[in-house]
């Protein structure tokens, strides 16, 4: 009997480093990379789908401009995204607020040293 299995793989650079650290894994495992995301209807689409998913009391309807800072702040990168609209909509339940403002993206920061990436100060106002 043969044993078939699929084995994938996700992580950052440092992981892909270790996977070719090691001349077995590096022969068996073929690299594939995500596309950073883009100002367009896709990214909008995602983060419709992340804020709905957050179960708000009021809806967020952000603007545009919002979306744009998003990826900005995040450089388009999947986890920042995710971990950034999470954040959001936690602040959003701490507040009272229960809805995710234009206000909220402009001034938000990381707040966790390990997610503390670097964050364009220059941000808040593009978006206004």
């Amino acid at each position: 009997m043969t044993l078939s299995v699929s084995l994938v793989v996700f992580g950052v650079n440092e992981a892909l480093d270790a996977v070719r650290g090691d001349d077995q894994l590096a022969r068996r495992l073929d690299e594939h990379f995500l596309p950073l995301w883009e100002d367009d209807v896709e990214f909008s689409r995602l983060i419709q789908t992340l804020i709905a998913a957050m179960a708000l009391e009021k809806p967020s309807g952000l603007t545009v401009a919002s979306l744009r800072t998003i990826l900005k702040v995040t450089g388009g990168v999947t986890s920042r995204v995710f971990i950034m609209i999470k954040s959001l909509a936690i602040d959003a339940i701490h507040s009272g607020e229960e809805r995710i403002t234009d206000e909220a993206v402009a001034t938000w920061r990381p707040t966790w040293n390990k997610h503390a990436w670097t964050v364009p100060l220059e941000t808040a106002v593009e978006a206004e």
